[in-house]
């Protein structure tokens, strides 16, 4: 009988070659096995294999056709070639061999997986979700498969339900680097609301006897794990969580007040005190909590010596104010069960004093609306955020831009060895963090005006050890003054907050190398009107920027039931104190149109390349589906006129240097 495999060894070799990336030597090797053995399956396989590393697709589809004819039960053969046909494009092909595979192995989740990728790519995103569901039933620890999911989440609504959905929401809000929480927010809104009795729970509140039957509802939302760990990560962007915690919160004050400490509050105390925290305390108090507060606040600072403090009095102020505004704070020596809590409302931020006194400056700030902005962002740092989508591994700069489809040639992007790249206004760090994530072999530097924003970007960075970050304060409008010149300068969300925005891309571009890249953000005329309308009013009515009137305003327009200003009841910046001064009270902000970018690039010398947002480039081909059509402003500017909101996140496109 004719031997079909090689030996072991041999194959062994060739495997230990491909994984040390020696792709042309185990090329070599392979040849010269399959001479001798023409119909070996597990050569056969590892010939296209190498090939798809080498690009050389077609080639590689031919082998694994010729391995699954060899073998039409060789699931692995028919995995690799679905991933082939998926490289060439021929995404049906694709399809029917994913099923082929998981239909001679139902538990192979990578092909899943995979499916879930092409229905996604084709905005079927239904079809997609299901796929990344039966990905991660089949196997939870398939990160790439989280990954995928928050994707999919952040451009479909769950509408029924799931018996998985909310174990994997559970698990995207726990961990730190796959998605923002504020991003998937809705949907965990909606999959509590689907899958669990948290409505029914909260509805025995309404009972004008509810405080009767209180502990009851207590233990019944403590169940609710999903509902806990989002407390504890991002403020709830929606009217009925918040005045249901609000109930919650009053009534556990009142018990508190009287004495009443029942061991069932602390778990659910630890994560409502997270959310006000998050939230700024945003939430209104009535002047019968403040008094309450105040006496247990008294009682505490006089029984702070004889040790005689209950945590349940600690964790229901902390749900009022933060822990670092209270004197007798810096006296306890927090339980365990306070550990989490003292962490997140008093170590952070004595930590963040002290990086404030060691971030270095480039320049005193002169601009007087520049100075204006620094205070706000002083007093305000923005967004207060907890977990961050990160890379899931760093990339060289031209995978990561080739992803992005801008009109650049490749192959004429010339990086230095040394790469810097400028975050202009960097905020909390959320911008500069993921940017850090993304390119490998980098070094980033972050500037900003606010010394507390950076100081919070700073711990934020070393918690998720991210080292290749310098974070410096100073006014763009002196970035001479670092005497540099950079590879990629990304600038989201800040130009429009200057006294002349044109002045401040100026200054970018003047710190941008020749041929070098620029990604930028910019609010839209169109797209904030609303908004923009709501700001009308406020100046109108000479409202100062106070915590306290933030508050009022905010409860004015969920009273009075405005309809005109309902959209801004949705975003998730109206649920928490800097969000709705960074959304509505701004100290400066101006609104932009395409007529007027495409201006503004002409004067500086700078060529567009493409916008970036993945769901408005979707629906723009919708309509415009030549490729050239993604990069005429022209053609961009039609779309919004019938599509006035589709920038309401911002523009953000990138831009060249000639």
């Amino acid at each position: 009988m004719i031997k079909q495999e090689p030996d072991k060894k041999l194959i062994e070799k060739v495997i230990l070659l491909f994984n040390e990336k020696k792709y042309l030597e185990a090329l070599d090797l392979s040849n010269k096995i399959i001479n001798e053995y023409p119909n070996s399956i597990l050569i056969n396989n590892i010939l296209g294999v190498i090939h798809t590393e080498l690009k050389n697709y077609t080639l590689a589809r031919d082998l694994f056709i010729k391995v699954v004819n060899l073998n039409p039960k060789y699931n692995d053969g028919f995995y690799n070639l679905a991933n082939i046909y998926n490289k060439l494009g021929e995404e049906d092909n694709a399809i029917k061999n994913y099923e082929k595979v998981v239909e001679l192995d139902k538990s192979y989740y990578k092909a899943y997986n995979n499916l879930g990728n092409i229905f996604r790519k084709r905005n079927l995103n239904k079809k997609a979700l299901e796929y990344y569901i039966l990905t991660l039933s089949i196997n939870p620890n398939y990160i790439r498969g989280f990954y995928n999911l928050a994707g999919v989440l952040q451009h479909y609504i769950l509408d029924e339900k799931n018996k998985y959905i909310n174990k994997f929401l559970l698990y995207l809000l726990e961990k730190k680097i796959i998605v923002r929480p504020n991003a998937i927010a809705t949907n965990v809104i909606n999959g509590l609301f689907l899958n669990t009795n948290v409505k029914d729970n909260f509805s025995l509140l309404e009972n004008n006897i509810y405080p009767k039957n209180f502990n009851k509802i207590i233990e019944l939302l403590n169940e609710n794990k999903l509902l806990l760990q989002f407390m504890k990560v991002c403020p709830i962007p929606n009217y009925y969580f918040e005045k249901n915690l609000k109930k919650i919160r009053n009534e556990i004050l009142n018990q508190i007040y009287n004495l009443n400490f029942k061991k069932i509050y602390l778990k659910f105390l630890i994560s409502l005190s997270a959310q006000c925290f998050l939230n700024e305390y945003v939430y209104y108090e009535t002047d019968e909590e403040k008094f309450k507060i105040n006496r247990i606040n008294e009682r505490i600072t006089n029984n702070i010596n004889t040790k005689e403090i209950n945590d349940l009095e600690i964790l229901i102020l902390s749900c009022y104010s933060p822990l670092y505004s209270f004197d007798w704070c810096k006296k306890i020596n927090p339980s365990s069960q306070l550990e989490e809590t003292f962490i997140l409302q008093y170590r952070n931020y004595n930590e963040e004093k002290k990086y404030t006194q060691k971030i270095k400056s480039i320049s005193e700030i002169n601009d007087k609306i520049s100075i204006k902005v620094k205070n706000q962002y002083e007093e305000n740092p923005y967004p207060r955020w907890t977990n961050l989508g990160l890379s899931i591994e760093p990339r060289v700069i031209k995978e990561v831009i080739e992803d992005i489809n801008l009109d650049i040639d490749l192959k004429k992007l010339h990086f230095s060895k040394n790469v810097e790249i400028l975050i202009a206004g960097c905020g909390t760090g959320q911008h500069a963090i993921t940017t850090a994530s993304k390119y490998k072999n980098v070094k980033i530097f972050a500037l900003d005006l606010s010394f507390n924003s950076l100081a919070y970007a700073k711990r934020k960075a070393e918690e998720l050890n991210c080292k290749n970050i310098n974070f410096i304060q100073g006014d763009l409008l002196d970035l001479k003054k670092l005497d540099k010149k950079f590879d990629i300068i990304e600038s989201v969300g800040v130009l429009h907050h200057m006294a002349d925005p044109l002045a401040g891309w100026e200054c970018l571009t003047d710190c941008l190398k020749k041929d070098a890249l620029m990604l930028i953000g910019l609010y839209s005329e169109k797209a904030r009107d609303n908004i923009a309308s709501i700001r009308k009013k406020i100046n109108s009515l000479r409202i100062k920027t106070t915590k306290k009137n933030i508050i009022n305003f905010r409860k004015d327009i969920f009273e009075n039931n405005i309809t005109t200003w309902d959209s801004i009841k949705y975003s998730p910046d109206f649920y928490s104190i800097s969000g709705v001064r960074d959304l509505l009270f701004h100290v400066q902000e101006h609104r932009f149109t395409i007529k007027k970018i495409k201006s503004h690039i002409n004067k500086l010398g700078l060529v567009f390349l493409g916008f970036e947002e993945t769901y408005v480039l979707d629906q723009y081909k919708k309509i415009y589906n030549q490729k050239k059509d993604l990069y005429d402003l022209d053609k961009w500017e039609d779309f919004e006129s019938n599509n006035p909101r589709i920038f309401s996140g911002m523009y953000q496109f990138w831009c060249k240097k000639i």
